[in-house]
């Protein structure tokens, strides 16, 4: 029986916390997820040049995530540049981390 996306979307924030748990740089400045039908999807907003550091520490992030799903999911990872201080919009997803910021 498939869940529900709310149940999903809960098990979902929950994954999440544990595998930022010590992941989060000092340049991210936002995390979002959603879930859309059997896809689920991280919003990551980074400060600064995106470097090959940061893609390899969300593709460790996107593993602990899709581990904790049953393999009809598949997992994407969306990363875009947002310097301080312009505004992060988000279009999708709920945030699981906002950077403090002046």
């Amino acid at each position: 029986m498939m869940k529900s996306n709310y149940e999903n979307i809960k098990r979902l924030k929950l994954s999440i916390q544990s595998a930022l748990l010590g992941a989060i740089t000092e340049n991210m400045r936002n995390i979002a997820v959603d879930i859309s039908e059997n896809k689920i999807i991280l919003y990551f907003f980074i400060n600064g040049e995106i470097t090959e550091d940061d893609k390899e520490n969300i593709s460790i992030i996107e593993t602990e995530v899709i581990a904790d799903f049953e393999d009809k999911f598949d997992i994407e990872s969306v990363i875009k540049r947002v310097d301080y201080p312009e505004s992060i919009i988000l279009e999708r997803g709920c945030s699981v981390f906002q950077r403090k910021e002046r």
